[in-house]
């Protein structure tokens, strides 16, 4: 949470805050001895959470605070996660990118997509006509080359990454699942 004057020395207040929403969702309680009412609307309209003029009661603005607390935390533990962690992989969905020890590794979309399948269900096995069928969206038809190529490409690009480390295996006669 941000607690912000308005009458700040080098910068405005209202420049500040738009920069804090730029950057991120954090709330912002504008603090300040600005009392016109135009003052209040526009600064709520370029993104304070409340505004609380000065002179002011503190028990008050800490009651405030955590009600603005309790609300986004509540709305964050409510936002579904779009970052997936196993290891030192990390997988993000919205951006497509895929890191391990922070080196992004390239995947294609369908590397990625079993990449992501796997970290869905760290400890499920999958066979091969799962594996299809969950990232092609189409129905298994017997032809294990097409998966085989792509596992073994997958492989290959997080091993390069980090030979260290062995991520997923093969489970022979039932499938694969990460290590």
């Amino acid at each position: 949470m941000v607690l912000l004057d308005l009458m700040l020395p080098g910068l405005p207040g209202e420049e500040l805050l738009m920069k804090i929403n730029e950057k991120n969702s954090t709330p912002v309680i504008v603090i300040s001895a600005k009392e016109e009412q135009q003052t209040k609307v526009t600064t709520l309209r370029i993104g304070a959470d409340d505004y609380i003029t000065k002179p002011f009661d503190i028990e008050e603005v800490s009651a405030r605070i955590d009600s603005h607390l309790r609300r986004y935390s509540r709305m964050t533990s409510m936002a579904p996660s779009n970052r997936m962690e196993y290891k030192d992989i990390r997988l993000d969905k919205d951006t497509k990118i895929v890191t391990i020890n922070q080196s992004e590794v390239m995947l294609t979309a369908r590397e990625f997509a079993i990449l992501e399948l796997f970290m869905s269900y760290p400890r499920k096995v999958f066979s091969k006509a799962n594996v299809f069928e969950s990232v092609w969206e189409e129905t298994f038809v017997g032809d294990d080359n097409t998966i085989n190529v792509h596992m073994s490409n997958l492989r290959n690009k997080l091993s390069k990454a980090n030979p260290e480390v062995d991520y997923i295996e093969t489970l022979w006669g039932m499938g694969y699942r990460l290590k």
